[in-house]
């Protein structure tokens, strides 16, 4: 069964990231990591849309022209507004330090299309936290099952499934998703996949700078 919704590379992101009972973020993606993914994530669509180039040092604006969505059109209005040429890594760092607030936009987007409910849980009696089950289930269980299917198979994907599987290569989230002996048995193929798009195979080192980046300015804890 498809989804009739269309949804973002962002929004496929979150909801492949979600732990299906508590609908809350995996707890296994390691601090950080999803932040860069969801930075990244923006920095990738807007390039597939035409409005971003990069190279190993700088992204382009290619297009200024809005795209319709919120959420990326955010990201490029800065990235417009920016005077100084910036590079993959510095944009990761910068969007990603947004990564709280992004995540909240990337939800309520989610709930507005019917796509996830918000339900209020509290812990401890005390604190207070909020999940986000999957509506009906079908357009998580269908980028989950889109994803698995291209793994298990030899079939060219598209650009956008390329780009997802290469975002969850960088940002270490798929060795999270995948049991080890799944990763093994796949890493070949999710490799060839990711390589397919010249933004991914850019993108592991921009990703691995803005991660040294981010985790140098976190204060230690004494």
């Amino acid at each position: 069964m498809t989804s009739s919704k269309k949804l973002s590379l962002a929004e496929e992101l979150l909801l492949i990231t979600l732990d299906d009972e508590s609908g809350k973020l995996l707890d296994s993606i390691k601090p950080f990591s999803f932040d860069i993914a969801i930075a990244a994530s923006l920095i990738m669509e807007l390039t597939l849309k035409g409005k971003l180039d990069t190279d190993a040092k700088k992204v382009f604006v290619v297009s200024s022209e809005a795209t319709g969505d919120a959420i990326l059109d955010q990201a490029l209005a800065a990235i417009v507004a920016e005077k100084n040429s910036l590079s993959t890594s510095d944009w990761l760092s910068r969007f990603a330090r947004h990564g709280a607030t992004l995540s909240d936009k990337i939800i309520e987007s989610l709930v507005n299309k019917g796509v996830v409910q918000m339900v209020e849980k509290r812990l401890l009696w005390v604190l207070k936290t909020r999940a986000y089950p999957a509506t009906s289930g079908i357009e998580e269980r269908e980028v989950r099952s889109r994803i698995m299917q291209l793994l298990n198979n030899d079939e060219i994907p598209n650009p956008s499934d390329a780009l997802l599987i290469g975002l969850l290569r960088a940002t270490e989230i798929m060795s999270r998703l995948l049991s080890s002996s799944e990763l093994v048995r796949l890493q070949n193929r999710i490799d060839q996949i990711a390589n397919l798009e010249e933004i991914n195979r850019s993108l592991s080192a921009s990703v691995k700078e803005a991660w040294e980046r981010i985790i140098s300015q976190v204060p230690l804890i004494h």
